[in-house]
């Protein structure tokens, strides 16, 4: 008896842990990148990304004393990131765009407008196709993409 509870308690312990490993060993990764993208547009280490929200393999930081945001998507193949100096920022406006036939939400993109050129950034902060519960996804996405349109648009001012 006490033989085939040791062996139980083994593989049940055996499958928490392993999983957790992973879970575990995935943050670690994701956290490096995250630095490291950091890194690349803090070359003369004068940002400090204080405030950093990741959800839905999408990542906002900001650096609030010297105007700077940056953003990073591990959705695609190719991680996506984008760098903004808020001091050359006019605007921050979020942009819907429905299906017709079914009216629902199937994206929602950032658009970031240039002070002294006529140009506009736009990137995708949440999109239908990588939800693949069908827009699970799209209220936390868009909450969150909205207090981060709070927060740029307060440091503009």
């Amino acid at each position: 008896m006490d033989t085939t509870v040791t062996i139980i308690g083994l593989v049940i312990i055996i499958l928490i842990t392993i999983p957790l490993y992973f879970v575990i060993r995935g943050n670690s990764i994701n956290k490096n990148k995250i630095k490291a993208i950091q890194a690349l547009h803090n070359a003369d280490n004068t940002l400090n990304f204080e405030e950093t929200d990741k959800q839905n393999k999408k990542v906002f930081s900001i650096d609030k004393k010297n105007k700077a945001f940056l953003f990073i998507d591990f959705n695609p193949k190719e991680t996506f990131y984008k760098f903004f100096d808020l001091n050359q920022i006019v605007g921050c406006h979020m942009l819907y765009t429905t299906d017709p036939d079914t009216n629902k939400t199937v994206k929602i993109e950032f658009e970031l407008l240039h002070k002294h050129i006529n140009h506009k950034e736009v990137f995708t902060v949440y999109d239908a196709k990588f939800d693949p519960m069908n827009q699970v996804c799209l209220f936390e996405d868009e909450k969150l993409a909205k207090n981060w349109r709070q927060k740029i648009n307060s440091l503009l001012v």
